[in-house]
Protein backbone atom coordinates (compact mmCIF):
# COMPACT_ATOMS: atom_id res chain seq x y z
CA UNK A 1 0.00 0.00 0.00
CA UNK A 2 2.77 2.46 0.87
CA UNK A 3 4.51 1.82 -2.44
CA UNK A 4 1.22 2.20 -4.32
CA UNK A 5 0.47 5.54 -2.68
CA UNK A 6 4.00 6.75 -3.45
CA UNK A 7 3.83 5.64 -7.08
CA UNK A 8 0.34 7.03 -7.71
CA UNK A 9 0.82 10.47 -6.12
CA UNK A 10 3.00 13.21 -7.66
CA UNK A 11 6.05 14.20 -5.63
CA UNK A 12 4.79 17.78 -5.54
CA UNK A 13 1.58 16.62 -3.85
CA UNK A 14 2.81 13.85 -1.54
CA UNK A 15 4.33 15.30 1.63
CA UNK A 16 4.76 12.09 3.63
CA UNK A 17 3.37 8.63 4.25
CA UNK A 18 2.80 7.82 7.91
CA UNK A 19 2.60 4.15 8.86
CA UNK A 20 1.42 3.34 12.37
CA UNK A 21 2.92 0.13 13.73
CA UNK A 22 0.43 -0.93 16.35
CA UNK A 23 2.73 -3.12 18.41
CA UNK A 24 3.61 -5.54 15.59
CA UNK A 25 6.01 -8.37 16.41
CA UNK A 26 8.43 -8.14 14.71
CA UNK A 27 8.35 -4.36 14.15
CA UNK A 28 7.39 -3.17 10.67
CA UNK A 29 10.05 -0.54 10.01
CA UNK A 30 12.92 -2.93 9.13
CA UNK A 31 10.67 -4.48 6.47
CA UNK A 32 10.80 -1.27 4.43
CA UNK A 33 14.51 -0.50 3.89
CA UNK A 34 13.75 2.18 1.27
CA UNK A 35 11.39 4.09 3.52
CA UNK A 36 13.20 7.39 3.05
CA UNK A 37 12.85 7.20 -0.73
CA UNK A 38 9.14 6.44 -0.31
CA UNK A 39 8.68 9.37 2.11
CA UNK A 40 7.58 6.92 4.81
CA UNK A 41 7.68 7.78 8.50
CA UNK A 42 6.86 5.25 11.19
CA UNK A 43 4.95 5.75 14.42
CA UNK A 44 5.13 2.74 16.73
CA UNK A 45 3.06 1.69 19.72
CA UNK A 46 4.90 -0.45 22.25
CA UNK A 47 1.82 -2.67 22.51
CA UNK A 48 -1.31 -3.17 20.46
CA UNK A 49 -3.83 -0.39 21.12
CA UNK A 50 -6.30 -1.04 18.30
CA UNK A 51 -7.30 0.66 15.07
CA UNK A 52 -8.92 3.74 16.57
CA UNK A 53 -5.95 4.77 18.70
CA UNK A 54 -3.55 3.90 15.89
CA UNK A 55 -5.38 6.25 13.53
CA UNK A 56 -5.40 8.95 16.20
CA UNK A 57 -1.61 8.59 16.60
CA UNK A 58 -1.07 8.77 12.85
CA UNK A 59 -3.34 11.77 12.38
CA UNK A 60 -1.73 13.69 15.23
CA UNK A 61 1.74 12.93 13.84
CA UNK A 62 0.94 14.02 10.27
CA UNK A 63 2.28 17.41 9.16
CA UNK A 64 0.81 17.76 5.66
CA UNK A 65 -1.96 20.25 4.85
CA UNK A 66 -4.32 17.38 4.07
CA UNK A 67 -4.46 14.17 6.10
CA UNK A 68 -5.62 11.05 4.26
CA UNK A 69 -6.55 7.91 6.16
CA UNK A 70 -6.23 4.67 4.20
CA UNK A 71 -6.63 1.06 5.26
CA UNK A 72 -3.42 -0.93 5.02
CA UNK A 73 -4.68 -2.99 2.07
CA UNK A 74 -5.57 -0.54 -0.70
CA UNK A 75 -4.23 0.69 -4.03
CA UNK A 76 -5.19 4.17 -5.31
CA UNK A 77 -5.67 5.15 -8.94
CA UNK A 78 -3.00 7.53 -10.36
CA UNK A 79 -5.52 10.40 -10.38
CA UNK A 80 -7.08 9.60 -7.03
CA UNK A 81 -5.84 12.77 -5.32
CA UNK A 82 -7.06 15.45 -7.77
CA UNK A 83 -10.70 15.92 -6.76
CA UNK A 84 -9.91 15.32 -3.10
CA UNK A 85 -7.39 18.14 -3.10
CA UNK A 86 -9.73 20.50 -4.96
CA UNK A 87 -12.71 19.82 -2.68
CA UNK A 88 -10.76 20.47 0.51
CA UNK A 89 -9.08 23.57 -0.96
CA UNK A 90 -12.59 24.98 -1.49
CA UNK A 91 -13.65 24.37 2.14
CA UNK A 92 -11.24 23.27 4.88
CA UNK A 93 -14.16 21.83 6.87
CA UNK A 94 -15.04 19.48 4.01
CA UNK A 95 -14.16 15.79 4.45
CA UNK A 96 -13.87 13.80 1.24
CA UNK A 97 -14.45 10.09 0.69
CA UNK A 98 -13.13 8.38 -2.47
CA UNK A 99 -15.04 5.82 -4.51
CA UNK A 100 -14.07 2.43 -3.10
CA UNK A 101 -13.62 -0.40 -5.59
CA UNK A 102 -12.19 -3.93 -5.35
CA UNK A 103 -8.56 -5.08 -5.22
CA UNK A 104 -7.21 -8.44 -6.38
CA UNK A 105 -4.65 -9.30 -3.68
CA UNK A 106 -2.85 -11.83 -5.88
CA UNK A 107 -2.15 -9.40 -8.74
CA UNK A 108 -2.51 -6.17 -6.73
CA UNK A 109 -4.80 -4.75 -9.42
CA UNK A 110 -8.22 -3.14 -9.34
CA UNK A 111 -11.12 -4.97 -10.97
CA UNK A 112 -14.76 -4.27 -11.89
CA UNK A 113 -14.41 -0.49 -11.75
CA UNK A 114 -17.75 1.22 -12.41
CA UNK A 115 -18.21 4.36 -14.50
CA UNK A 116 -17.97 7.62 -12.48
CA UNK A 117 -21.05 7.96 -10.31
CA UNK A 118 -22.41 4.58 -11.41
CA UNK A 119 -21.23 2.36 -8.59
CA UNK A 120 -18.51 1.65 -6.09
CA UNK A 121 -18.92 2.10 -2.35
CA UNK A 122 -19.03 5.67 -1.12
CA UNK A 123 -21.64 6.39 1.53
CA UNK A 124 -23.61 4.91 4.40
CA UNK A 125 -26.66 5.70 6.49
CA UNK A 126 -27.25 5.17 10.20
CA UNK A 127 -29.88 2.86 11.70
CA UNK A 128 -31.49 2.98 15.13
CA UNK A 129 -29.39 0.08 16.36
CA UNK A 130 -26.38 2.37 15.75
CA UNK A 131 -25.12 0.44 12.74
CA UNK A 132 -24.15 1.80 9.34
CA UNK A 133 -25.44 0.43 6.04
CA UNK A 134 -24.13 1.05 2.53
CA UNK A 135 -26.31 2.85 -0.03
CA UNK A 136 -25.95 4.95 -3.15
CA UNK A 137 -27.66 7.95 -4.73
CA UNK A 138 -26.93 10.80 -7.14
CA UNK A 139 -25.87 13.38 -4.54
CA UNK A 140 -22.39 14.24 -3.27
CA UNK A 141 -23.35 14.32 0.41
CA UNK A 142 -22.23 11.42 2.63
CA UNK A 143 -24.40 11.03 5.77
CA UNK A 144 -22.06 8.51 7.41
CA UNK A 145 -18.61 7.32 6.34
CA UNK A 146 -17.52 3.71 6.54
CA UNK A 147 -14.36 5.13 8.10
CA UNK A 148 -11.58 3.26 6.32
CA UNK A 149 -10.81 5.75 3.56
CA UNK A 150 -11.19 9.51 3.99
CA UNK A 151 -9.36 12.80 3.58
CA UNK A 152 -9.61 16.02 5.57
CA UNK A 153 -7.57 19.14 6.18
CA UNK A 154 -5.04 18.92 8.96
CA UNK A 155 -6.64 22.04 10.43
CA UNK A 156 -10.11 20.44 10.59
CA UNK A 157 -8.65 17.21 12.00
CA UNK A 158 -7.21 19.16 14.92
CA UNK A 159 -10.21 21.42 15.41
CA UNK A 160 -12.57 18.41 15.63
CA UNK A 161 -10.27 16.51 18.00
CA UNK A 162 -9.53 13.46 15.86
CA UNK A 163 -10.86 10.21 17.37
CA UNK A 164 -12.32 9.43 20.77
CA UNK A 165 -9.44 7.92 22.75
CA UNK A 166 -11.81 6.20 25.17
CA UNK A 167 -13.03 4.00 22.32
CA UNK A 168 -11.16 0.73 21.98
CA UNK A 169 -10.39 -1.71 19.19
CA UNK A 170 -12.43 -1.17 16.05
CA UNK A 171 -15.98 -0.05 15.27
CA UNK A 172 -18.11 2.99 16.04
CA UNK A 173 -15.38 5.56 15.43
CA UNK A 174 -16.73 6.23 11.95
CA UNK A 175 -20.17 7.00 13.38
CA UNK A 176 -18.75 9.32 16.01
CA UNK A 177 -16.54 11.10 13.49
CA UNK A 178 -19.31 11.47 10.90
CA UNK A 179 -21.77 12.94 13.39
CA UNK A 180 -19.11 15.22 14.85
CA UNK A 181 -18.20 16.59 11.41
CA UNK A 182 -21.80 17.33 10.40
CA UNK A 183 -22.96 18.67 13.77
CA UNK A 184 -19.92 20.89 14.25
CA UNK A 185 -20.32 22.78 11.00
CA UNK A 186 -18.47 20.58 8.55
CA UNK A 187 -19.58 18.41 5.66
CA UNK A 188 -18.73 15.07 4.08
CA UNK A 189 -18.81 14.56 0.33
CA UNK A 190 -17.81 11.85 -2.14
CA UNK A 191 -15.23 12.28 -4.89
CA UNK A 192 -16.93 10.20 -7.56
CA UNK A 193 -13.92 10.16 -9.89
CA UNK A 194 -11.39 9.34 -7.17
CA UNK A 195 -10.88 5.58 -7.13
CA UNK A 196 -9.17 3.55 -4.43
CA UNK A 197 -9.22 -0.25 -4.75
CA UNK A 198 -9.76 -2.06 -1.44
CA UNK A 199 -9.06 -5.63 -0.38
CA UNK A 200 -12.20 -7.25 1.03
CA UNK A 201 -12.19 -10.10 3.53
CA UNK A 202 -12.98 -13.36 1.71
CA UNK A 203 -13.50 -16.61 3.60
CA UNK A 204 -12.02 -18.61 0.70
CA UNK A 205 -8.87 -16.46 0.44
CA UNK A 206 -6.48 -16.93 3.39
CA UNK A 207 -4.48 -13.84 2.36
CA UNK A 208 -7.42 -11.64 3.28
CA UNK A 209 -7.86 -13.04 6.78
CA UNK A 210 -7.57 -10.45 9.56
CA UNK A 211 -4.34 -10.66 11.54
CA UNK A 212 -5.68 -8.84 14.58
CA UNK A 213 -8.24 -9.43 17.31
CA UNK A 214 -10.92 -7.03 18.47
CA UNK A 215 -11.75 -7.13 22.21
CA UNK A 216 -15.22 -8.68 22.68
CA UNK A 217 -17.98 -6.10 23.01
CA UNK A 218 -15.75 -3.14 22.12
CA UNK A 219 -17.60 -2.24 18.93
CA UNK A 220 -20.97 -2.20 20.68
CA UNK A 221 -19.60 -0.06 23.51
CA UNK A 222 -18.02 2.34 21.03
CA UNK A 223 -21.26 2.72 19.08
CA UNK A 224 -23.25 3.33 22.25
CA UNK A 225 -20.72 5.95 23.30
CA UNK A 226 -21.06 7.74 19.96
CA UNK A 227 -24.86 7.72 20.18
CA UNK A 228 -24.83 8.93 23.78
CA UNK A 229 -22.61 11.84 22.78
CA UNK A 230 -24.55 13.01 19.72
CA UNK A 231 -28.13 11.73 19.75
CA UNK A 232 -29.32 13.94 22.60
CA UNK A 233 -32.91 13.12 23.58
CA UNK A 234 -33.12 10.50 20.84
CA UNK A 235 -30.53 8.27 22.51
CA UNK A 236 -33.13 6.32 24.50
CA UNK A 237 -34.73 5.19 21.25
CA UNK A 238 -31.58 3.21 20.41
CA UNK A 239 -32.15 1.12 23.52
CA UNK A 240 -35.34 -0.25 21.96
CA UNK A 241 -33.42 -1.95 19.17
CA UNK A 242 -31.33 -5.13 19.62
Amino acid sequence: TARSVFECTPASVLHEIVIVDDGSDPPLEPMLPDKDRLKVKFVRHDSTEGLIRAKKSGGDFATGDIVVFLDCHVKPDPNWWRTIQAEIADNYKRVVVPTITSLNVDTWTEFNRPAPGQGGLTKCYLTWDIEFKWFGDDTKDVPVMSGGLLAMSNRWWRETGGYDMVMHGWGGENIDQSLRIWLCGGEIVVAKDSYVAHMWRMSNQPKTKAKYRVPPGSSQKNRQRAAKAWFGGLYNKTLQFP
